[in-house]
């Protein structure tokens, strides 16, 4: 065979050509996590859509080309908990998609290497479809990998990957630190058998004791209801010890396999406790007609079947409630656009215009094939998706409203809603409402993914950084200085009843060479924060002189010795807060941290860190609870409001 040329894609050409919406990598996990749960099987289900830069390092490290392609655009890795469970996986896997090829990890007498299994599948002809079509031109293959190992040995396997497989440097010469390494691998593959052969030998032990309904429990190790087995299978069971070839062994015999195998061919997913096991068991294999009655006359597949309240509620229709996740009226200046051309209210429109539009396009275009990709005023449903937008180019006027359901949430509805109109003094406004809305549940239910949230749009972001805005002052993106020439300007925005932004003012000591000293702020980094709130606030730094006289001016009573060093925020309502060295030291609160994609853990943060997310969190909370504008309420345009 000739020697395929080798192929290397760089960063920007495959972001620019591969486009995998999230709702590929979501639906393969739903699939493949509702097949496992339809099993019984104890488990973990991670999945990935891989990086343009992720995908361009591989094109570098191998050879790929017509003949060879790259086959794990999309990820799933499977974590199980029971290492005979890989092999039931794989078969279960092989039931759901179209298998391309198998791949494990050899290992010698001599050698110990994780329990892992690595399968290609052809994605299914629906989601192939829902990816860019330019990407099949990438030598990339419609494929996904799946990913099969034991939670032991995931536990290590990432060091283990950078520090040994991708770091050989680090034991050359050193064999001792090697082995050593080597008979930690060779416990954790001890763990995975012994977990094994610690429940088998207790389901013998709860066989030999007669307790069914845990024999069966600990048996199997499927994850399996609260309900015992039904009293007249107690007793059946129980007199059946009399026979050579009883019951109970038959049950205690059967391999996990072959129920597994029963579970997966059901047409829908029962209930998986003792009764129904033995059920389909003695369905496939006993045949025993005394068990065949009673569950018959039990109904023994719908009896435990969750028909709880709890499930019910995602499908009880209710109202849904709109929850605002950012908002802001503002007006665009055009101070930031890049052109030869004069500066117009037109121009200004065009260009905001034109970045909502991308931003809905890149969107919600692979959802609306017919979707034009010049501005336009357009309307399009598919079932939970909408898009409506009237554009009115020679009145520089717009609106959208865009909203689509949440993939991982039930019953959230995200929306999206923007405005760009002309004011009296023919200036253009921009209005932006961000939000989701979902129904009211009662107190002592939590829905998943509950939480705050505070998140802008992407189209907003792109008006501001590339069109520019005005909010009592130009936004900028960078710590700003207090100086005596920008007084009047800041005054008169403290003062504008139009200013949506809140201004933050740190005034410093002078250190004696000169220096601002912000030691009092420890690491709260002015600089950082500016970069994280510069979009929805302003923030000034100052020196104490100049602060003081500034203070004045904006009518901030108190004690001149406690004026500096200070942070100030003068809220757009007219008020203000303050606060200074004894706020930041004492300033502590708790959070979780998402350690890994599997577990949280719980940090305690103190002092500048702390205060740098109190402030972060009061500029949000007061953005999505201010009064701005009260959007479309979720209605369908049919033409610009006057």
């Amino acid at each position: 065979m000739k020697e395929q040329e080798r192929v290397i894609f760089t960063k920007e050409e495959l972001a620019a050509a591969v486009n995998v919406p999230a709702v590929v990598e979501q639906d393969l996990k739903r699939i493949i996590t509702h097949r496992l749960e339809q099993c019984g099987l104890y488990f973990r289900v991670f999945s990935r859509i891989k990086t343009a830069s992720s995908m361009a390092n591989k094109f570098e490290l191998k050879e790929y080309g017509a003949h060879r392609k790259l086959q794990d655009l999309v990820g799933v890795r499977i974590n199980l908990y029971f290492d005979d469970d890989i092999e039931i996986c794989r078969h279960i896997m092989e039931n759901t998609f179209e298998v391309v090829g198998w791949s494990t990890s050899k290992r010698s007498e001599a050698e110990f290497k994780q329990t892992k299994l690595n399968g290609v599948f052809r994605l299914p002809g629906y989601l192939k479809d829902e990816i860019s079509a330019e990407t099949w031109e990438m030598y990339i293959d419609d494929t996904f990998e799946i990913q099969i190992k034991t939670m032991f040995f995931e536990g290590w396997h990432e060091i283990e990957h950078d520090m040994r497989y991708k770091g050989e440097e680090l034991w050359n010469h050193f064999p001792g630190f090697s082995r050593y390494l080597n008979s930690i691998l060779a416990t954790l593959e001890l763990c995975d058998k012994s977990m094994v052969t610690l429940f088998e030998d207790l389901g013998h032990e709860l066989y030999k004791a007669g307790r069914w309904s845990d024999m069966i429990k600990s048996h199997f190790r499927l994850k399996l209801g609260t309900s015992s087995l039904y009293p007249e299978v107690e007793e059946l069971l129980d007199k059946d010890m009399d026979r050579v070839d009883n019951l109970a062994k038959r049950i205690y015999k059967t391999p996990r396999p072959l129920l597994v195998e029963q579970l997966m061919r059901r047409s829908r997913k029962i209930p998986i406790n003792a009764n129904t096991i033995v059920a389909l068991l003695n369905d496939s294999q006993f045949h025993d007609a005394r068990l065949s009655a009673i569950f018959k006359q039990r109904d023994v597949y719908n009896d435990g079947r969750e028909e709880s309240l709890a499930e019910s509620r995602y499908y009880e229709l209710r109202p849904l409630t709109r929850h605002t996740v950012f908002q802001m009226c503002t007006q665009v200046d055009g101070s930031r656009l890049k052109t030869d051309a004069p500066v117009t209210p037109e121009l200004i429109f065009e260009r905001s215009a034109d970045c909502i539009y991308r931003w809905i396009v890149r969107k919600y275009g692979v959802l609306f094939k017919n979707m034009p990709q010049s501005v336009t005023t357009y309307h399009a449903d598919i079932l939970a998706y909408h898009v409506s937008i009237n554009y009115d180019r020679k009145r520089c006027r717009m609106n959208m409203h865009v909203r689509h359901m949440d993939l991982s949430v039930g019953g959230r509805i995200w929306y999206s809603e923007a405005a760009l109109e002309p004011d009296q003094q023919g200036r253009i406004l921009l209005k932006v409402c961000n939000g989701y809305a979902e129904p009211e549940y009662d107190d002592h239910y939590v829905q998943e993914g509950a939480g705050i949230f505070f998140s802008y749009p992407g189209y907003y972001k792109m008006i501001v950084d590339s069109v520019g805005i005005f909010n009592g002052v130009n936004c900028l993106n960078k710590r700003r200085m207090l100086r005596e020439e920008r007084f009047d300007e800041l005054i008169t925005a403290l003062r504008d009843k139009e200013r949506q932004f809140p201004i933050i003012v740190i005034l410093s000591k002078e250190t004696p060479d000169g220096m601002m000293d912000e030691e009092w702020l420890a690491p709260f980094r002015v600089s950082d924060f500016t970069r994280t709130v510069w979009r929805y606030a302003h923030v000034y730094t100052g020196y104490e002189e100049e602060g003081r006289r500034f203070l004045s001016l904006a009518g901030v009573d108190g004690d001149a010795q406690e004026a500096v060093p200070k942070l100030y925020i003068f809220w757009p309502d007219g008020t203000h807060d303050s606060y200074g060295p004894e706020d930041v030291r004492n300033c502590s609160f708790g959070r979780h941290m998402e350690a890994r994609v599997d577990m949280l853990t719980y940090d305690i943060v103190r002092g500048g860190q702390a205060f740098y997310h109190k402030i972060v969190t009061e500029l949000r909370d007061w953005n999505v609870s201010a009064d701005m504008w009260e959007g479309f309420k979720l209605e369908i345009l049919t033409e610009i409001p006057e």
